[in-house]
């Protein structure tokens, strides 16, 4: 009777084992289709839940290893990210394409869309992401489309315009979006930001959430606290002081927006 325990215990160890690779093998494609789709490890948890439907608890444990999403939430993933849902969940042929394409010859080269692509004298700006910035349960602004999801840019470029930041790291992409900022920038816009920069240390344009609402406008340090100003003058100043200073967050510091123009 003791033998056949042991034996049944073994089989069980043995199952764990071969499901603990399963899983750590899907959280390997898994990272990797989320650096494909521009999505670094930091908010990871988030942005998955924030495409599911479910918990940033549950995200989490996929992302550890810890359980694997059903079906259906593996399809809502390999949609989001761009790549096929068979490659996903099972590691079956390629990351992207068809399910065969690995068996067929084809004269077309395979754009490289990681964030190693920048050349010498360039830097690769990857997609900020704005879900995972303000946290569970927050809402962003309806009018808030990503339209550029990275980019990579010319050092001597930037240095052109002016732009320095904490450091290369730190330079991240996001869309503007609203009209109270339409002097400065349309909704639409890339902004390159530095979200290094969490604190109001200079008047600038920063992005930021207030009571939990998301805002892209300029601000300026005054006795006390801080004025919200908007370059659309249809859209008045106002104060943050004393106590509600604790509801101010800031995200990152604006350093250039790319207007958009219909020709």
């Amino acid at each position: 009777m003791s033998e056949l325990k042991v034996h049944a215990s073994a089989c069980n160890d043995e199952r764990m084992v071969h499901t603990d690779d399963l899983r750590s093998a899907f959280v390997a494609r898994l990272r990797k289709g989320l650096a494909h789709a521009g999505v670094g490890d930091w908010g990871a948890g988030a942005y998955l839940a924030s495409i599911t439907g479910r918990t940033a608890k549950a995200a989490s444990k996929w992302l550890n290893a810890e359980s694997m999403p059903g079906r259906a939430n593996m399809l809502k993933i390999a949609e989001e990210l761009g790549v096929r849902s068979e490659w996903l969940q099972f590691g079956e042929g390629s990351m992207t394409g068809s399910a065969n394409n690995k068996d067929k010859e084809s004269n077309v080269i395979a754009a490289d869309f990681s964030q190693k692509r920048a050349r010498d004298g360039e830097i690769d700006i990857p997609h900020y992401d704005v879900r995972a910035a303000m946290g569970a349960g927050q809402v962003l602004p309806s009018d808030y489309i990503e339209t550029i999801r990275h980019v990579t840019v010319s050092l001597e470029f930037l240095r052109g315009q002016g732009v320095s930041c904490t450091q290369p790291d730190n330079l991240g992409m996001i869309t503007g979006f609203g009209e109270s900022m339409n002097k400065t920038f349309t909704s639409g816009d890339p902004l390159i930001i530095d979200k290094g920069v969490t604190s109001v240390v200079t008047d600038g344009v920063y992005l930021f959430t207030l009571s939990g609402a998301l805002f892209v406008k300029r601000l300026q340090i005054i006795p006390g606290g801080i004025r919200v100003i908007s370059d659309n003058d249809a859209y008045p100043p106002y104060d943050i002081t004393g106590a509600d200073l604790k509801h101010l967050v800031i995200h990152a510091r604006v350093l250039l927006a790319w207007r958009s123009q219909r020709l």
